[in-house]
């Protein structure tokens, strides 16, 4: 429902006499209420990070739309609405897909490149995506309804059938804090972060707990203890080694296949990570200003690459 529909509801059903107050207080009411919930719906930044297999960075901004950074270091604008999240699609089976003629359109996907143009760059409405090794969709989604939320992975074909993985996820999901990242393993299950967790979940459905609870031993925080390590997004390479932002720690974390638990790599305050995304050997990091403060209307990013040797290097720097 949009701040709009709210206004005219309250006000066709009389809600003055029912409430018993004037109907400029109960306009400024709502409207103050339209606010917050914009404000918080919007108070983190993108964590939407790919990489192609040119090596070409294209990271999803919700102040500077979608860019993208070439071998070189030199930054392109390629579309001037972003998003929180970002999928490539290699094989391209969602290039011809109007995601706009979908019934739960605007909260849903929106393709960002052209027809046939593949790969496809689909951003989300508002939820951690991935196009997985058998072309689907799987993003997370709010129960049944299979629109964007925290609670539930699902799946969305190119011809737009749509499932949920395990209806059971959603008691888990609120158990530990709703779902805050999705990334594709090299065998093709899906990981998936929760504030302070890290699961897996095969296509038939399996869960797995990789870490629970994840303990950063040597975490900067820029959250209440109690909040930490406020895991984000994730990305997982070839050997199954997990790297996930710890925004909460301000840090990168890898996590081997047996769960073991390091750091791989700190941002000095006020920079915390907030995507990840790998290309080989190489790991990229998606970085904000205090991303999650909700003080921040603009959350100016930046990009390091972690290689293989240890060795980093900024890819895209962003003035504080």
């Amino acid at each position: 429902m949009t701040c709009k529909t709210l206004h005219e509801r309250r006000l066709k059903r009389g809600t003055k006499r029912a409430l018993g107050i004037n109907s400029v207080t109960l306009i400024l009411t709502i409207s103050a209420v339209c606010v917050l919930f914009v404000t918080l719906s919007l108070a983190h930044p993108g964590s939407g990070i790919v990489v192609n297999k040119k090596g070409e960075i294209f990271i999803a901004d919700l102040s500077r739309g979608l860019l993208k950074i070439d071998a070189h270091g030199k930054v392109t604008t390629i579309g001037q609405e972003g998003g929180h999240w970002l999928a490539l699609d290699e094989t391209g089976g969602f290039s011809r897909v109007n995601f706009e003629k979908s019934k739960h359109w605007p909260r849903w996907f929106k393709r960002r490149t052209p027809v046939n143009v593949r790969p496809a760059l689909i951003t989300d409405g508002g939820s951690p995506l991935v196009v997985g090794l058998d072309g689907n969709i799987y993003y997370v989604c709010d129960d049944e309804r299979m629109i964007p939320g925290g609670l539930q992975i699902g799946q969305l074909s190119p011809d737009g059938k749509e499932k949920l993985l395990n209806p059971n996820l959603r008691r888990l999901s609120k158990e530990l804090g709703g779902i805050k990242g999705l990334a594709l393993g090299p065998d093709g299950s899906l990981y998936f972060t929760y504030p302070k967790a890290v699961l897996t979940i095969t296509m038939e459905g399996k869960i797995t707990t990789l870490v629970n609870p994840v303990v950063v031993k040597d975490c900067n925080l820029s959250v209440s203890s109690n909040e930490a390590p406020f895991l984000q997004g994730l990305a997982v390479d070839s050997h199954g080694v997990t790297y996930v932002a710890a925004s909460g720690c301000g840090c990168v974390i890898k996590i081997t296949p047996d769960g073991k638990v390091a750091t791989a790599l700190k941002a000095e305050k006020p920079w915390a990570p907030s995507g990840v995304a790998v290309h080989g050997e190489d790991i990229y990091v998606l970085e904000h200003i205090d991303p999650i403060s909700e003080t921040h209307q603009s959350w100016p990013p930046r990009i390091r690459k972690l290689g293989r040797t240890g060795k980093v290097t900024t890819v895209m720097e962003s003035a504080p």
